[in-house]
């Protein structure tokens, strides 16, 4: 199996993991404060990187000439959850999901700009399916308040440009590392904001906030060794299926119908991810050709 392919499906178990959070988010948001969710979300990941940084031998805080990448790396990423987060409880869900998803196109666009990487035209076309997918689940109304739609799409500018600086740490620091760097930064962060407000959790609250931790975790450490193995551009498209976990998970979990809609944009968003993988084999076969 090619580094590609590799990267790609830890791309898809990285969604998947960030759906199953995203459920469980759900379920806890009632009783718990935003950055006592954050707080827990993070202090789960931190712990595991640094288990993993300390048996790697690697430096905790990074290489000193990667300092500025992991700590933009980490100030976009929690950006982002904020304006993710804040958007979610104030605007429409179906229209923050399709501005949220613009963060695959952001991804690629300042991959080309930045990272210097070629976008072929099947990735261009997987994209565009994707979207239009993310589109049709979402079944955005666009009527709700500008600013919170904004910040939705602040939210996947954040994210994007955190993605490529994950992308441009690839070679230079451990995923390991950069793992550790935003969730030790973004752990420190939420424990000052959360404390003047802070609810002890009952027991079944622990429990969910520990979940959140753990689906954190695996889906920070597949989102990041994914971009390290692979080009942003090749790999990011793959988060749109978070979309279909999304969508299985609530059906599962919250009790949510499945609509025509849903499936016909789950089916969309199956589609792009075929046609990117088809697409790799392709590019592999040719780059092979030419090597030989």
């Amino acid at each position: 199996m090619s580094k590609r392919i590799k990267a790609s499906l830890l791309m898809v178990l990285s969604a998947m993991s960030f759906s199953a959070m995203q459920i469980v988010i759900a379920k806890s948001a009632a009783g718990i404060p935003l950055f006592e969710q954050l707080f827990f979300r993070n202090l789960f990941a931190a712990g595991g990187a640094y288990i993993s940084v300390r048996k790697q031998g690697h430096r905790l805080m990074g290489k000193p000439e990667n300092r500025r990448l992991l700590v933009l790396r980490s100030l976009m990423g929690y950006l982002g959850m904020i304006c993710l987060f804040y958007a979610s409880a104030h605007a429409a869900q179906g229209d923050v999901a399709v501005m949220n998803k613009m963060s695959p196109f952001i991804v690629t666009l300042l991959a080309v700009v930045f990272l210097r990487e070629k976008v072929a035209h099947y990735q261009v076309a997987a994209l565009v399916l994707a979207l239009a997918g993310a589109v049709v689940v979402s079944n955005p109304t666009f009527q709700s308040e500008v600013f919170p739609v904004f910040v939705a799409l602040l939210s996947a500018l954040f994210s994007g440009i955190a993605y490529t600086m994950v992308g441009a740490l690839k070679g230079r620091e451990a995923p390991s590392v950069v793992v550790f760097f935003f969730s030790i930064c973004s752990t420190l962060i939420s424990m000052v904001v959360m404390a003047p407000g802070f609810v002890v959790p009952t027991l079944e609250q622990l429990l969910l906030l520990v979940l959140i931790g753990l689906f954190a975790l695996g889906g920070q450490v597949s989102l990041t060794w994914s971009y390290t193995m692979a080009n942003a551009s090749e790999v990011s498209i793959f988060n749109y299926s978070g979309i279909v976990f999304s969508m299985l998970f609530s059906g599962l979990f919250l009790g949510e119908r499945l609509k025509v809609s849903s499936v016909a944009g789950a089916i969309l968003v199956v589609l792009a991810g075929g046609i990117t993988l088809i697409g790799q084999k392709r590019s592999e076969g040719t780059d092979g050709e030419k090597v030989s």
